[in-house]
């Protein structure tokens, strides 16, 4: 009886011992991380590359720094950068400057032509409109006297007629006055219509245009002012042209004397106030074009990288509660779970400027972050351990969680 008494407390031992190992290898991490403090202050990492290829300069920011005003960590120089585009784009400049001075005094040219054109055509109108005039009262006085001896000639002609109808007179002398009266009709309806004709061209002429007698234009003085003004206007157009061409020659030179400066000395940049984190390339080393050159941390985006079982995490929801506690401080601080990763998928260095030391394989990763205040930014305490407690889970949830309970 006492021995099987013995086998049965014997096994109950047994089993309690094993129960206590399984909870000490189920709360093993949960544990060690309660008693050591194997978390990490840490923030992302940035990497900042070359804008151009060339050579380091002699006075980079060297790991600890901080990144001015200017926002420079490191500036690279290219003593062999090529200068054809910026000597081609100077070049087209001075060709179009050139061009433009040359339609300048094309202009000018073919205004004189114009203005010397425009004073021959209002001398040539003026003497044309003056030719008519003397013609129109030349035509009206021999009209008007040529009308007045045709009724000296019809009164003649009529007592001839009449003396010789009474036998007083000879027929003969009768029929040449008739015939005299319609010579002086004849001339006199010829003479209207030189006036009529002249006084048609004299209003037509005062409207510009310039009739002969045989019925031609004689506007050649006003066609040759009409094209002298087509190739005025023609150059004038050019010569906008060609001083739009200058406002563009002038962009493109800007550009490509913008582009050379560049290609000259580039600064490496990152935003002012940051932390230069490492640095990848000595002073005086060659790089090329987006080749890394540092890399830097925004000490204003603090976060805890904390090293927790992947049951724990599967406890662990976005925006969870987590109490924070920096070494060498007592003051506990309050932070949000932003992130979880298993330990098949850790987030590392790469992204991260430190890790938790008790960063293990098999081991999964909270990341926490935190409120930033001004001593925070100023101390940047990267890489300080942490000890990190989420209120919301203890050990027993953890054993359920494993048992499935």
């Amino acid at each position: 009886m006492q021995l099987h008494l013995g086998k049965r407390r014997s096994l109950g031992l047994i089993g309690l011992v094993g129960l206590l190992v399984y909870v000490g290898w189920i709360g093993g991490p949960y544990l060690r991380s309660v008693v050591l403090r194997d978390a990490a202050v840490t923030s992302w990492t940035n990497p900042t590359s070359s804008p151009i290829a060339g050579y380091i300069g002699p006075h980079p920011l060297y790991p600890g720094a901080r990144v001015g005003a200017d926002g420079i960590i490191a500036v690279v120089a290219d003593p062999l950068a090529d200068r054809s585009a910026l000597a081609r784009a100077e070049a087209e400049l001075g060709r179009a400057e050139e061009r433009h001075k040359s339609l300048e005094q094309l202009v000018a040219l073919r205004q004189s032509a114009v203005d010397g054109r425009q004073a021959l055509a209002i001398a040539y109108a003026e003497t044309f409109k003056r030719d008519l005039d003397t013609r129109i009262r030349a035509a009206s006085g021999g009209l008007a006297l040529t009308k007045q001896r045709l009724g000296l000639e019809r009164g003649q002609a009529d007592r001839l007629a009449k003396l010789a109808a009474s036998g007083h007179g000879s027929q003969s002398a009768a029929d040449a006055g008739a015939q005299r009266v319609v010579e002086l009709e004849k001339t006199a309806t010829e003479l209207q219509s030189d006036l009529d004709r002249s006084t048609q061209r004299r209003s037509a002429a005062e409207a510009g245009t310039f009739l002969l007698d045989d019925g031609t234009d004689a506007a050649v003085a006003a066609r040759g002012l009409d094209e002298a003004r087509l190739a005025l206007n023609q150059a004038k157009l050019d010569l906008s042209l060609a001083e739009v061409d200058i406002q563009l020659a002038r962009k493109v030179l800007a550009a490509a004397q913008q582009a050379y400066e560049k290609a000259l000395n580039a600064p490496v940049s990152a935003p002012p106030g940051a932390l230069v984190w490492s640095q990848i390339v000595a002073p005086g080393a060659a790089v090329t074009a987006g080749a890394p050159v540092a890399t830097w941390v925004d000490c204003g985006v603090l976060m805890v990288d904390a090293p927790v079982s992947d049951v724990e995490l599967a406890l662990l929801p976005k925006g969870a509660k987590a109490d924070v506690l920096f070494e060498g401080e007592t003051r506990v601080r309050h932070g949000t779970v932003l992130l979880t990763r298993g330990a098949a998928a850790t987030i590392g260095r790469s992204d991260l400027a430190a890790l938790a030391k008790g960063r293990n394989p098999g081991v999964g990763q909270a990341l926490i972050a935190l409120e930033v205040s001004p001593a925070d930014v100023e101390a940047c305490p990267i890489g300080q351990a942490a000890y990190v407690d989420f209120p919301g889970i203890g050990l027993i949830d953890i054993l359920r969680a494993r048992l499935r309970l």
